[in-house]
């Protein structure tokens, strides 16, 4: 009778044994996935974090240049050229664009700094109420929305709505 009970605690043993060692390699093969894993992921991060700060813009040095970049986002639609075409304009991007460069002096006269004047480098009509332009204060540049209103050709309205200097 004790022979029997020996083996039967030495086989429950070794179930045990066997049991715990399996649930113990897989549990260490999970672990090694979900490190690849992580690792993996700290990876993709890393690299998204560097593409975003590659593509940031830098502020301006002195001695460059800004030249104008074409873009198709500020290309108006067929359906918003009719429209503004209604208001009189004949070449509704050209238009505006003349008439912004017309009266920029006072347009932009109330956002430039003290003893700065903005002068416009580049406007890129966005639809048929926005516009984004690239301006230069002294050695610096920056951004602004603009909203117009189209009253009649020799009337547009323009209000700046935002503007944001490089570098600061």
């Amino acid at each position: 009778m004790k022979n029997v009970i020996f083996l039967i605690l030495l086989a429950a043993t070794l179930f045990l044994a066997i049991f715990f060692y399996r649930r113990y390699t897989a549990t260490q093969t999970e672990l090694e996935l979900a490190n690849r894993r992580i690792t993996d992921r700290d990876t993709e991060i890393y690299r998204l974090q560097k593409l975003v700060l590659s593509s940031k813009t830098l502020p301006l040095a002195p001695t460059q240049k800004v030249t104008p970049s074409a873009s198709s986002l500020g290309q108006l639609s067929a359906a918003e050229m009719g429209r503004l075409q209604q208001k009189g304009l004949n070449n509704p991007e050209a238009d505006l664009k003349e008439n912004f460069t017309a009266n920029q002096k006072t347009i932009l006269a109330a956002q430039a700094n003290q003893g700065n004047s903005r002068l416009l480098r580049d406007i890129q009509i966005l639809n048929e109420r926005y516009a984004l332009a690239y301006f230069e204060e002294g050695q610096r540049g920056g951004y602004m929305v603009l909203r117009y209103d189209v009253q009649s050709p020799e009337r547009i309205n323009w209000q700046i709505l935002d503007a944001y200097i490089l570098g600061n």
